[in-house]
């Protein structure tokens, strides 16, 4: 996506406007998000099984919890769902 493009109007991400802004596409800017929250809930993970009190401030760490982080990033970095069927699913 080029700066001009009129879908970077739902980009909310300051970070992903900088990489399409760079030159970079969609499917990398998932990729970078989805490596630094895999990345960081393996590293909060592996510092609560030393320490159980070890990031305080990070979340339960669930893969729930994680997936939901990286939609929210995914969503703000201006991806959609490609259709309305999934918004319909009972939580």
């Amino acid at each position: 996506m080029k700066a001009d493009d009129p879908r970077m109007a739902v980009v909310a991400c300051e970070l992903a406007r900088l990489s399409y802004e760079g030159g970079g596409n969609g499917l990398e800017v998932a990729e970078q998000w989805i490596t630094a929250h895999v990345s960081a809930v393996l590293a909060v993970q592996k510092g609560r099984a030393q320490n159980p009190l070890a990031f305080p401030g990070f979340g339960d760490g669930t893969p729930e919890e994680t997936a939901r982080r990286i939609v929210a990033r995914l969503l703000d970095a201006g991806w959609r769902p490609p259709d309305t069927e999934c918004l319909e699913v009972a939580p």
